[in-house]
């Protein structure tokens, strides 16, 4: 649950890893380059880590939900 008293980053960043738990288990990503995949659990380590693949994660995932409501208003 989301408390008030965490600022807008915070929430931003449980968001993205509560999307990401609902993943399956067996889900792998890799980013731009990279020849090497991450796993549904280390998607969510590079999130809380907050590293760059992490940002990438959370700015994705909030761009996925702005998609989707916009989506949704236009009745598609």
């Amino acid at each position: 649950m989301i408390e008030k008293s965490k600022g807008i980053e915070e929430i931003k960043k449980e968001i993205a890893i509560e999307r990401l738990r609902q993943a399956p288990l067996t889900v792998k990503i890799a980013f731009g380059s990279m020849n090497e995949f991450m796993n549904r659990d280390e998607l969510i380590e590079q999130v809380q880590k907050e590293t760059e693949i992490g940002k990438r994660i959370i700015k994705i995932q909030l761009e996925y939900l702005r998609a989707f409501k916009r989506g949704m208003l236009q009745g598609e």
